[in-house]
């Protein structure tokens, strides 16, 4: 008998539990709430920092952040996982903000369009992080914001203060320039798969 629903259910109180108890302040409940969250947090972390210090400080800064608001998370208006995104999110907007690295590149002339690579997303996760880490600052929020973080074009210009077309211009450019770092990568799949149904 599968008691998978049940484990739900006891997860959701448990969380809701840990939750009301974070509001009251309560060190141990922090706790908790961290060591659950906390790789997820550090690799949202790891996207935008180009050095894992950088990541790992953001992801110190985003759950001061966390506790000090999370009296404001209201159930009703949404799942705890996503209000926490959300909140980091904007912090580490805030933090390169900060650091001057939400200079964008403009260019004169946008790309139409860019040549999708759907075996980019099923290459492991520290190749596509490390090729992350080569692209310009600008390049590389709108790529997380948009693919990852699920952020429309609208979104994304009302939080950089850039136009919706600046935001499409980056993110082709973006995608354009992560194949070409992974293109070396991509065509030994590529390559490996071909022989593989070959033999």
């Amino acid at each position: 008998m599968c008691h998978c629903s049940n484990h739900h259910k006891k997860y959701i109180l448990n969380l809701s539990e840990i939750i009301s108890k974070c509001k009251a302040r309560d060190r141990e409940a922090e706790k908790a709430l961290f060591l659950h969250f906390a790789p997820r947090v550090l690799l949202l972390c790891r996207r935008y920092a180009r050095q894992e210090s950088d990541a790992q400080d953001m992801m110190q800064e985003c759950f001061i952040l966390v506790f000090d608001k999370i009296r404001q998370f209201n159930a009703e208006k949404g799942a705890f996982e996503a209000w926490l995104y959300k909140v980091c999110t904007n912090k580490v907007l805030q933090i390169l903000r900060k650091q001057s690295k939400l200079r964008l590149v403009y260019v004169e002339q946008v790309p139409e369009s860019v040549e999708e690579e759907p075996a980019l997303f099923q290459l492991p996760r520290e190749q596509i992080l490390e090729a992350l880490r080569q692209l310009p600052d600008g390049y590389r929020i709108i790529f997380n914001l948009y693919e990852i973080e699920d952020w429309s074009h609208k979104e994304i210009a009302a939080h950089l203060n850039i136009s919706e077309s600046a935001s499409r211009s980056q993110l082709s450019r973006a995608k354009r320039q992560l194949q070409e770092i992974l293109k070396p990568v991509l065509k030994k799949n590529k390559q490996q798969t071909k022989t593989f149904l070959a033999s």
